[in-house]
């Protein structure tokens, strides 16, 4: 029950990807054709827990006894370099097609691993900004599609409506996880 709990805190209310805005730059400037595909988040998901797993049993027993927790971030890039490089080389041998994508799924690692207290919380937490990721990427496709539907690159007006979509989304999970947290409030 804890997990469900943390699943949906994580994912909806303190979403990594709206309230911390891990990703949503990123999102936007990936190609549609990446966005569509199964494989480019199947792969993602793959690196994001593997990196975290690895990367926090690596920081629980051998960092934190050196006395060194804060080589932590450099020694989740290195996993996370020789994941991702293995699972791209494989994704690209067997079917031709790049999932390449970096600076969304490191982010999502390194958060895991700082706001975790076991490896069961640190697999939630990506699990959770993961599906985060996801509940965000048909809104940006659909952004996408109706300002540069005639062709045009994204301008400065794209990103300024679509910050304040995200800013009302953002204010109205605020004011649903308040009141539903505190019902005597809104009383």
């Amino acid at each position: 029950m804890i997990y469900g709990k943390m699943l949906l805190y994580y994912s909806i209310f303190a979403s990594a990807v709206l309230i911390y805005g891990i990703g949503l730059s990123r999102i936007v400037e990936l190609p549609v054709s990446k966005l569509r595909s199964p494989l480019f988040y199947v792969k993602a998901v793959i690196s994001i827990l593997s990196t975290s797993l690895l990367s926090w049993i690596v920081t629980r027993n051998i960092l934190l006894p050196l006395g060194i927790i804060e080589l932590f971030p450099f020694i989740a890039f290195l996993i996370f370099i020789g994941i991702n490089a293995f699972l791209e080389s494989l994704v690209r041998i067997t079917t031709g097609t790049s999932t390449v994508e970096f600076s969304v799924s490191f982010i999502i690692v390194i958060l895991s691993i700082l706001e975790s207290s076991s490896i069961l919380d640190s697999l939630m937490i990506c699990l959770s900004c993961f599906l985060s990721l996801l509940t965000i990427t048909p809104l940006c496709l659909i952004f996408k599609k109706r300002f540069c539907s005639n062709g045009t690159k994204l301008s400065d007006s794209f990103f300024s409506v679509f910050l304040i979509f995200l800013g009302c989304i953002i204010l109205l999970f605020s004011i649903w996880d308040i009141g539903w947290l505190n019902k005597g409030v809104l009383k």
